[in-house]
């Protein structure tokens, strides 16, 4: 009898084992499949966050319901978690462990690339940010002025101190933590001028505010480190740098400079006063910070574009050839 009743319960164990390993490959086969979608949509979990509210907003969206929502339970009693209310983006190539994932941790499991140019303002970036993947501007400038960043540098505004570049982010990113992201990068770029900087006895700041100048000048990559040459011939004689680019940073955006705007007593006014403006007016490049911290060795005072399309400058040692440059630049201009 004895015997018969563990032979009964040794088979009860193995079948139990049996449909748990079949429950397990199934429910693991659902949770990798993708969702029932044909396009990518956008759903809003409302508050409270409630699994029967979620499965309300997630109507159509997933393979089985119940099952979903079984696993959303499961989910929240083995990580301790909580559903995150708020608007999601997904795609049919999302998979159902994936959204289960996202609503978990407010990261939506759509992700956009978002192209940051250089020689961009913050503006430009919050601009670009909010456009390309609905980051909040005013909260990734908010957080660009904060004091929590401000301090860490020691600077006035981070100008500069971001990394143009092309990041993968989640639809609505976190303004902060996109923020940290683009400062980072910078500061692992910084790491490699770091100790040359140092020896040369100038500070992060000056370096990023010429090299953001270069940035704004060199069409053509080639003249980086001869435009940077140029400028601290002229830092080093005493002389003011006449760059237009920090007239328009001062005015606000890129136009034909007026007689006014070189007279105006903006710091930014390099046309008014000598030496380097307060700080960056964009964020370089890392061939314009290595122009700014290896300028090209020669007597060049002047530099004015060729006009001919080429992107391209002409370079002079004194006013005279300069002024004839500048002659050849309008006649070219009015062709």
């Amino acid at each position: 009898m004895k015997k018969r009743t563990s032979t009964l319960v040794m088979g009860i164990l193995a079948a139990m084992a049996v449909i748990c390993l079949i429950f397990g490959v199934w429910i693991t086969s659902y949770l990798q499949s993708n969702l029932p979608m044909q396009s990518t949509k956008e759903i809003v979990i409302p508050t409270p966050p409630t699994v029967e509210a979620t499965m309300l907003s997630l109507d159509g969206s997933v393979k089985s319901p119940t099952i979903f929502s079984w696993c959303i339970k499961v989910y929240a009693t083995l990580t301790d978690a909580t559903i995150y209310p708020g608007e999601y983006r997904i795609a049919p190539t999302t998979t159902h462990l994936q959204l289960l994932r996202s609503l978990f941790s407010k990261k939506q499991s759509v992700t956009v690339n978002i192209s940051f140019p250089e020689g961009i303002t913050l503006r430009q970036f919050a601009s670009i940010a909010q456009a390309k993947a609905d980051i909040d501007s005013v909260e990734f400038m908010a957080y660009c002025q904060s004091d929590t960043v401000l301090r860490r540098y020691g600077v006035e505004h981070i100008e500069g101190y971001i990394m143009p570049d092309t990041y993968n982010v989640f639809w609505k990113h976190n303004p902060q933590e996109l923020v940290e992201r683009l400062l980072t990068a910078q500061n692992k770029i910084w790491s490699n001028y770091e100790a040359e900087a140092r020896r040369q006895g100038r500070s992060r700041h000056e370096i990023l505010t010429l090299a953001s100048i270069i940035e704004a000048e060199a069409v053509v990559a080639k003249e980086r480190k001869r435009i940077a040459g140029v400028y601290m011939n002229r830092l080093q004689r005493n002389m003011k740098l006449d760059a237009d680019p920090t007239v328009q940073y001062a005015v606000g955006g890129k136009k034909r400079l007026l007689y006014a705007d070189l007279q105006s007593d903006n710091p930014y006014n390099t046309y008014k006063f000598k030496g380097l403006p307060p700080g960056p007016i964009n964020s370089p490049s890392a061939a314009s910070i290595e122009a700014a911290l290896f300028p090209e060795k020669h007597s060049f005072l002047y530099f004015v574009a060729k006009g001919n399309g080429s992107g391209e400058h002409n370079f002079s040692t004194n006013y005279a050839q300069h002024t004839h440059y500048v002659a050849q630049y309008r006649k070219n201009r009015n062709k």
